[in-house]
C-alpha cells in the first residue's frame, strides 16, 4: 500500500490566478475529495494540479452562466 503523504508531495504544482471580486476578497476555499486548501486571490500562486483543475472548471462554468444570463436577460 502506498503512503498517502508521499503521493501528495510528488504531485505537480500548477500556477493559477484567481482575480479578486471585491476589496475584502482575499482567499478562496477549494476542496477536492475531502482535502481542502485556501488559495490567495489577486496574485499568481502554485497549487497542486487537482486543485488547479477545480479552479479552471469553476472559471469555465462562471463564463457559461454569464453568457446564459446575458442571452436571456431581456426575456
Amino acid at each position: 500500500m502506498a503512503n498517502n503523504n508521499t503521493e501528495k508531495t510528488t504531485e505537480k504544482l500548477v500556477s493559477v490566478f484567481i482575480p479578486k471580486q471585491s476589496r475584502n476578497d482575499t482567499e478562496r476555499f477549494i476542496a477536492v475529495n475531502g482535502e481542502r486548501i485556501l488559495v490567495q486571490t489577486g496574485r499568481t500562486v502554485e497549487v497542486p494540479e487537482r486543485f488547479a483543475e477545480v479552479i479552471r472548471n469553476s472559471e469555465k462554468m462562471a463564463a457559461i452562466s454569464a453568457e446564459y444570463i446575458d442571452a436571456n436577460i431581456s426575456l
